[in-house]
């Protein structure tokens, strides 16, 4: 069953009713590029947030959902780029509400083993 939203709440209270993940996120904002699987970079986006279980990406053109998409995205300004596939799992568009951020959200489904560390350690409440 849904749960309702109180509209007299607050936005922040609103949003958290219907929050919906299951690992920690930390702010990123980065250069997220698409490439296609040869490795050819194609479209840049930015990201906004990240967690183990994938990142939102600001976009005014958001892609389908269950699209598949190959990412390349650095955690730091000096870090090597971590490459990852992942799948469009929520679309987020233009409202009347001015808090919502127009983008997507990217759901890792295929993650090397060492990228998923780096970006463990990087949402670890120890390193923020």
């Amino acid at each position: 069953m849904a749960k309702k939203t109180d509209k007299t709440a607050p936005k922040t209270e609103q949003r958290m009713v219907h929050e919906k993940r299951v690992h920690p996120r930390r702010t990123l904002r980065s250069q997220v590029i698409f490439e296609d699987e040869s490795g050819e970079g194609f479209i840049y986006f930015y990201s906004t947030d990240i967690s183990i279980g994938g990142l939102f990406l600001e976009s005014d053109i958001p892609l389908k959902m269950g699209t598949r998409v190959f990412l390349s995205f650095s955690l730091r300004d000096d870090s090597a780029p971590i490459r990852a596939i992942g799948r469009v799992v929520r679309v987020e568009r233009e409202t009347a509400d001015s808090m919502t951020v127009v983008g997507m959200g990217v759901q890792f489904s295929d993650l090397q083993e060492a990228a998923q560390k780096l970006i463990e350690d990087y949402v670890s409440p120890a390193s923020a």
